[in-house]
């Protein structure tokens, strides 16, 4: 995810050169340094794709529950159905046990 970032090796090895460290140690450090701030340090542009991966999982997930909400939906009024018959059966038996 992260690309490289602008890092001016050559700067920064100079710059520890001049504090006293040796040109080959100050060129290793600079090109260490650019390499692991490329590799850790995430660039606008990596932000914005995350953001895009992160909002089309969460409309995926939001249309997947409003898909099963429905199905559960259809099933609660199913077995609202079911219980005002068998209700409805047993007050007939009922009934016509008891006025019969």
């Amino acid at each position: 995810m992260a690309t490289s970032m602008q890092f001016d090796t050559l700067n920064y090895a100079k710059k520890l050169e001049k504090a006293g460290v040796p040109a080959a140690q100050a060129e290793a450090q600079s090109e260490l340094l650019a390499d692991v701030l490329g590799k850790a340090v995430a660039s606008p542009g990596d932000l914005v794709a995350l953001e895009k991966t992160l909002v089309n999982a969460i409309q995926t997930s939001e249309l997947k529950i409003q898909n099963k909400l429905a199905t559960v939906g259809g099933d609660i009024t199913l077995l609202k159905w079911m219980s005002t018959t068998a209700i409805g059966l047993s007050i007939m038996m009922l009934l016509k046990l008891f006025l019969h």
